[in-house]
């Protein structure tokens, strides 16, 4: 009996290791894939319920969204080579967290009638005032509501003689309408400082609120909890700590407590309202919610594309070189309903305004 060649042999055991093996990078890879797409899932679902409750939750909550997607960089070009069906999965996942996750929305054709009334809300701090004139020459809003406008009602009554214009503290109102009354709430209040103000104006004979709002942000926090410029970019910079907190952790549940006690305020309200502003709070997790289980989201019920407000302009290649955030918001409250909601086109601004069209809810 003749015995292989040692060369044959070899070549035998090498082609069962790499069988093996080849097979043990499969069954790996489907693992994987397993785990990967079931976390994404528990993810997404954490962070759209509880969000600020957790500190990694509320990292993930400010950082682009695409930050979920990092693993497939390394998982799918493997799969690509040894396993191309899961790259479906993978496929899924970008789907998902692109077209669910992000909030994406399609509304249809917006009607145009006489009783409609449109809106502009505007962070105006570190902003483009030509592209946001030009916004408002190309819209000619019914209503602007300005935050961190500490001394532009000059400015606006100037450019605007036939409206009516009230300010408090940074907040600025413009109106078409005549404005009944107008102030700072006294609560809530972060570090001292009023996080809303309260508009009211006659419409179509009937009395209508505007509450405008800013909330603070989180860039002190989540600056000095990650040292620095980060997965963040360009939402942390470098900042001082915010008195009175002595962790991370308690500026988080002094957030939750602030978005409840705003959210009471919207929901003891007697008069048919509508709340905009910049509330330096991301569309998903435990605080937005807070404000759309009280109000309609004007965005989610009437908007067309991701809606994303923050940053104008970014360096984030996470993020596609885009804004990441929906942080600029309009919420319809009692009595109104939105018909279109959505940013302005425009990037050098560090908060882009957003525009709504509203129409009164018919009396029953």
């Amino acid at each position: 009996m003749t015995e292989p060649a040692p060369e044959a042999v070899i070549f035998k055991i090498t082609a069962g290791t790499l069988t093996r093996a080849l097979h043990l990078l499969r069954r790996a890879l489907g693992w994987a894939t397993l785990a990967y797409v079931a976390g994404l899932l528990l993810a997404m679902i954490a962070l759209e319920w509880w969000g600020e409750r957790l500190w990694i939750f509320s990292l993930l909550l400010y950082a682009p969204a695409q930050t979920l997607l990092l693993p497939l960089l390394g998982l799918t070009p493997l799969c690509l080579l040894a396993r191309p069906r899961l790259c479906l999965w993978h496929l899924t996942a970008v789907l998902a967290l692109a077209f669910g996750y992000m909030s994406f929305h399609q509304a249809g054709s917006t009607r145009r009638d006489e009783r409609m009334l449109t809106a502009i809300t505007f962070n105006a701090g570190e902003s483009s005032r030509p592209q946001f004139a030009e916004f408002i020459d190309r819209e000619k809003p019914d209503v602007i509501l300005l935050q961190d406008a500490h001394g532009r009602g000059p400015e606006f009554a100037t450019k605007q003689p036939a409206a009516f214009i009230a300010g408090q503290g940074e907040f600025v109102f413009v109106s078409k309408f005549p404005i009944k009354n107008s102030a700072l709430l006294t609560e809530p209040k972060w570090a001292g400082h009023p996080v809303a103000a309260r508009f009211e104006v006659v419409v179509q004979n009937r009395s209508l609120v505007f509450y405008s709002v800013h909330l603070p942000t989180p860039r002190q926090e989540l600056s000095r909890f990650l040292g620095g410029r980060r997965i963040l970019g360009d939402l942390v910079g470098r900042s001082h700590r915010e008195p009175g907190f002595g962790n991370y952790r308690e500026w988080l549940a002094a957030r939750i407590a602030l978005g409840r006690a705003l959210a009471k305020v919207f929901h003891d309200e007697t008069q048919p309202f509508i709340v905009a502003g910049d509330f330096n709070t991301p569309d998903h997790g435990s605080v937005y919610h807070q404000f759309a289980g009280e109000m309609s989201d004007a965005f989610t019920h009437a908007g067309r594309g991701w809606g994303l407000t923050f940053p104008g302009t970014t360096h984030n290649p996470v993020a596609g070189f885009g804004p990441w955030l929906r942080l600029d918001y309009f919420f319809a409250g009692r009595g109104w309903r939105a018909v279109e909601c959505r940013p302005e086109p425009g990037t050098k601004s560090q908060h882009k305004a957003v525009l709504c069209r509203l129409e009164p809810i018919p009396e029953k």
